[in-house]
């Protein structure tokens, strides 16, 4: 599956598929210099189209493969992760 990972904000990234995309919630690890992230794997519920209307919602697999995107995302960036659910 192709995807693009993006930042929203400080604390979204949006993770685009096609036409469709996914808000997911993403904290700063404590600790001032940690550079550590982590992702709420229950914030992506649903896919959103182009215009961030509701489509559907996200299945566990896809949310699994939502944070095993993300996961490789900051790993490419030597940024360690965790997940909570």
């Amino acid at each position: 599956m192709q995807y693009r990972i993006d930042w929203m904000d400080r604390e979204t990234l949006v993770y685009r598929t096609s036409a469709l995309s996914v808000l997911v919630w993403v904290d700063y690890e404590e600790g001032l210099f940690s550079g550590g992230r982590v992702i709420h794997a229950d914030s992506s519920r649903q896919w959103l189209d182009t215009e961030f209307k509701l489509v559907r919602a996200v299945t566990q697999d896809e949310r699994e493969a939502i944070v095993a995107a993300i996961q490789k995302h900051y790993a490419g960036e030597q940024r360690p992760c965790r997940v909570i659910q």
